[in-house]
């Protein structure tokens, strides 16, 4: 049995949903919602927050705008496949994605649950030239160019 995996069996999962905006106008309802489609699954909810509202890259349900809503959970792997048929099936939810969080411990759920941090990736660093190592080499700064 996996650290991410508890006693009963049920494993930890990230859930991102993409919700219209005319369902996300009324945050209360929407969050409901979601918590709705994952208690029918069984899962027992770490964390639930709005992530971020933007405009989508193409119409989705006719959708131009779109609120996001970032959620960590823990549910058996047998009730995945019915809460992504249950999201499929919401007018409210556009789009949702299901990923097993194997990566994430104790530590960073508590850090989430209190809305301390919100797991994004960061950007990588541009990458030096490899003639950078090489002494006696000098690179010129292209950034100011």
């Amino acid at each position: 049995m996996s650290e991410s995996t508890a006693k009963d069996g049920k494993s930890l999962y990230e859930g991102l949903f993409l919700v219209s905006q005319a369902a996300a106008a009324d945050l209360n309802a929407a969050t409901e919602h979601i918590k709705g489609i994952l208690a029918r699954a069984d899962a027992d909810v770490i964390g639930l927050q709005k992530w971020d509202e933007r405009r989508l890259a193409y119409p989705i349900k006719g959708q131009r705008r779109g609120t996001y809503f970032i959620s960590y959970f823990r549910a058996p792997h047998a009730k995945i496949q019915g809460l992504e048929r249950d999201s499929n099936l919401s007018e409210q939810i556009l789009r949702s994605l299901f990923l097993r969080s194997d990566h994430l411990g104790e530590i960073e759920m508590d850090l989430f649950r209190k809305g301390i941090v919100t797991f994004v990736e960061k950007k990588p660093e541009p990458a030096k030239p490899a003639s950078a190592d090489i002494p006696g080499i000098e690179v010129p700064d292209l950034s100011e160019v």
